[in-house]
């Protein structure tokens, strides 16, 4: 891993944005750089965590599988997330699985690293805090949402998100990121639910099919329907 880049990039991540130098030079000299292939497994859900990944780019999934083997996608983590923090405070093993969605490149800190980073910088416990807190707030959204809302607000609601974070287009070319059966993991439902619900934001006129790719047109009315 090359030192400048390393630093320059860790200092940029949002959890590691109120370390002191020390500890990000701490990060450096512990973190190290691995490469997965598109599809490639990264860690196992029950299985022990081995430690901390951050993505310096690509793109993971975060997943769950049931007991019928129907997979249920929870996050998609992008450039500058991190995970699976979660295990390393409760000793539990890992309660998902991710899974490059495209090759991808990943800084990782082993979880005794980690351990050590969290007793000799304290700072280090509230910016993980924050994290675990934003990442609750979502999952108790996300849980309302399937009980009490349809595929097509919910469906706006993660286009609103992505664009959020990738601008103005969102990737569903099978090759790169989400394509469609991914939608229908993160909500819950078939592909052709999403296909309608595609259809009915488009006949709105909040978005637009441009081959392989959804544009967003209306950003303030995805926030509204979701």
């Amino acid at each position: 891993m090359a030192e400048n880049n390393s630093v320059a990039l860790l200092e940029l991540i949002p959890c590691f944005a109120s370390l002191s130098p020390e500890a990000v030079e701490y990060l450096q000299g512990t973190a190290k750089e691995l490469s997965f292939n598109k599809a490639e497994t990264i860690i196992l859900e029950g299985e022990p965590c081995p430690g901390l990944f951050v993505v310096k780019s690509g793109a993971v999934k975060l997943y769950r599988v049931s007991t019928k083997g129907e997979e249920r996608i929870v996050r998609i983590i992008h450039r500058r997330e991190c995970f699976e923090c979660v295990p390393l405070f409760d000793g539990g093993g890992n309660p998902v699985s991710a899974e490059a969605l495209k090759a991808s490149t990943l800084y990782f800190l082993p979880a005794s690293a980690f351990t050590t980073l969290l007793s000799t910088y304290p700072q280090a416990v509230s910016a993980f805090a924050a994290i675990l807190a934003r990442r609750l707030r979502s999952l108790v959204n996300l849980t309302g949402d399937f009980s009490t809302r349809k595929v097509y607000p919910r469906l706006a609601r993660i286009l609103y998100q992505l664009s959020e974070q990738q601008g103005q287009t969102v990737t569903v070319a099978p090759t790169i990121r989400l394509n469609q059966q991914h939608l229908g993991c993160m909500l819950g439902c078939s592909r052709q639910a999403v296909n309608a619900s595609l259809r009915k934001l488009v006949q709105a006129g909040f978005i637009k099919m441009e081959g392989h790719h959804i544009v967003i047109l209306d950003h303030e009315a995805l926030r509204r329907v979701s």
